[in-house]
């Protein structure tokens, strides 16, 4: 029996059924952030997905680490790209969400500029222009960096709370306040023209790259203690953050998850919280520094 020569040289629908399936895109708003350079990382090491970076800077600027590593080959062999994108501008996000599945929206004000317009600017109408970007470039999933601060009103101490702990009538600050306001909006647009959304709430983040501390270094000889020093906190390691981002993205991922997590909130921590001023005087100490 004669057989039909294949098509352009190839040897048949086996090697047609053996060709690797189209990359999957997802994109980090505010990639250049401290949590969400691991949150990159991560993403670009698990080999499910192509990285579409974006941040305020016009052209991304790797340090020479970065460079050599996974982000710059990635960035190199098209694994991973660089957007200038604010996002307070939705065309600037339409244009960079296309093709893309999934959206980690990272991207906020300083927490540390108490300033509620810039806040309100940047985390709850950049949030509205995120969700109105993903419904609009059909995005399947979004998952939303909010902060264990959106249900703290500064008053009252939490202990041993979950995620039933209702937002307060008052916040301490234009950044709790915002983060709750934009968490909201997430939440609530779960399910609009089949968007699935979720959002991580962690605690204070330490790791490699954070902030604390060059802040310490900076001023440990200055630190005095207002009160009684009691005051804790929750810390939690940055990779655990990112875990976290992860397995929400996969549990939306699948129908039976989304079901269960489409729109909630999780509380990530390290499940070890302490008192602040031991933290710190334990990384001063680790450093070769005094109390």
């Amino acid at each position: 029996m004669e057989t039909a020569p294949a098509a352009n040289g190839c040897s048949g629908g086996r090697r047609l059924q053996e060709e690797e399936p189209a990359a999957r895109w997802c994109a980090v708003t505010g990639g250049r952030g401290f949590m969400a350079r691991h949150l990159v990382a991560a993403l670009l090491r698990s080999g499910e997905w192509r990285v579409r970076v974006t941040d305020l800077a016009p052209a991304i600027t790797l340090d020479p680490v970065e460079e050599k590593g996974l982000l710059g080959e990635a960035l190199r062999d098209g694994r991973a790209v660089y957007d200038s994108v604010n996002v307070c501008d939705i065309t600037q996000l339409t244009k960079a969400f296309q093709g893309v599945e999934v959206v980690f929206h990272t991207a906020a004000a300083n927490p540390d500029i108490n300033d509620f317009q810039l806040h309100y600017k940047v985390n709850v109408e950049g949030t509205k222009n995120v969700i109105d970007a993903c419904v609009t470039c059909k995005v399947k999933r979004l998952i939303y960096t909010s902060s264990s601060g959106v249900v703290f009103d500064g008053v009252h101490g939490l202990f041993d709370v979950d995620e039933s702990m209702p937002y307060p009538n008052k916040f301490p600050d234009a950044y709790a306040q915002s983060k709750a306001e934009a968490e909201k909006l997430v939440r609530n647009s779960n399910g609009i023209c089949e968007l699935l959304t979720c959002s991580i709430r962690p605690g204070s983040i330490f790791g490699p790259g954070d902030t604390i501390v060059p802040h310490l270094l900076s001023n440990w000889r200055t630190m005095f203690i207002i009160g009684d020093g009691m005051n804790c906190d929750d810390f939690v390691y940055v990779e655990n953050v990112v875990h976290g981002h992860i397995c929400a993205e996969k549990t939306l991922s699948t129908k039976e998850g989304s079901k269960i997590s489409g729109g909630k909130a999780y509380f990530i921590t390290n499940m070890e919280p302490m008192n602040l001023w031991d933290f710190l005087y334990m990384l001063l100490e680790e450093l070769g520094y005094k109390r």
